[in-house]
């Protein structure tokens, strides 16, 4: 079978300008080989994976209601509204925006914004070069969030691209993200988290199967890192994420932002060194599975950016 790609290779020759970092040096031509499946990113920094088997704290969370009620916990996808029908819920931060507008300012007071026709998350430049970002930190709320931005060390290494305020191809194909399996990865980070109010992560779910958009939907875990008091080992803080609305075969710039506040989730921000994501298919009315070693048609996501807005880091 032949198994094309989500988005077209067109940087296949070029190195990624931000690999910088020995620890996290890669080829790159790495997961850019032709096939959707072969893109797939599942490593496993340090004991992350170790912890992700025997995590001490865990979480369910379903998606808050469309209709605004503050009192409410839950997590954060796109507009809000679901259903199969709803491709266009799948896109942006319209339901975060509702539930926390604090969230969303730029220093004027004025909405940051996920993105609008005629402006859009990158300055557009050459592909896979740096660019200069700067004009649009106070206008679209990934660049105003980018961890990159304010923490150097994020900008270094294979993973940088979750680091800086990319939500979007741009024709940047798998340069701009990373294809998920249900393996999922773990991390690392750079430095040890002293707080953030929320996480976030720009997402879509991408597919070899060449039937109309859809939405697929799909439970997706988020599990932190804390070291442990002899600092020898780690522990894992898990949320499980029910049931998550996502665009499919819709084009690779309707991004959704995915997230929930640190409170909701009962967790402590303080002390994060790390973070891992896993998913399992629910629904796909296309039929493609999450099996990335089976026959068929598949689906991972495509994971474009990871926030902890406004966070400081030690």
């Amino acid at each position: 079978m032949n198994k094309r790609v989500i988005l077209p290779l067109l940087l296949s020759g070029l190195a990624l300008s931000a690999c910088t970092d020995t620890a996290q040096l890669y080829n790159p031509r790495d997961y850019l080989s032709g096939t959707f499946v072969e893109h797939c990113y599942n490593v496993w920094e340090g004991k992350t994976k170790e912890a992700h088997e025997v995590v001490s704290y865990s979480k369910d969370l379903d998606q808050l209601p469309y209709d605004v009620d503050l009192s409410a916990k839950g997590y954060f996808a796109g507009s809000g509204l679901t259903g199969q029908e709803n491709l266009r819920a799948c896109y942006g931060y319209g339901q975060a925006l509702r539930y926390h507008p604090d969230y969303f300012k730029n220093p004027k007071g004025e909405t940051l914004l996920w993105g609008k026709e005629g402006v859009s998350d990158i300055v557009p430049g050459e592909i896979g070069g740096w660019a200069d970002n700067s004009s649009l930190y106070d206008v679209i709320y990934s660049q105003n969030k980018r961890l990159d931005r304010r923490y150097e060390k994020f900008s270094r290494g294979f993973l940088s691209k979750f680091y800086n305020g990319q939500i979007k191809c741009n024709g940047w194909s798998y340069y701009a993200m990373a294809v998920l399996s249900t393996d999922g990865y773990g991390t690392m980070f750079p430095y040890e988290l002293e707080h953030s109010d929320y996480f976030a992560m720009a997402i879509l779910m991408g597919t070899d199967e060449e039937a109309s958009a859809r939405v697929a939907v799909a439970d997706i875990d988020v599990t932190f890192y804390k070291y442990s008091d002899s600092g020898t080992s780690l522990i894992g803080y898990q949320v499980n994420l029910n049931d998550v609305n996502l665009s499919c075969n819709n084009g690779s710039s309707n991004t959704s932002l995915v997230g929930f506040t640190f409170a909701d989730a009962g967790i402590d921000s303080k002390g994060i060194v790390g973070m891992s994501m896993n998913w399992s298919l629910v629904e796909d009315p296309s039929g493609a599975g999450d099996d990335f070693d089976a026959e068929g048609y598949h689906d991972g996501i495509c994971l474009y950016e990871v926030f902890f807005p406004d966070s400081t880091w030690n």
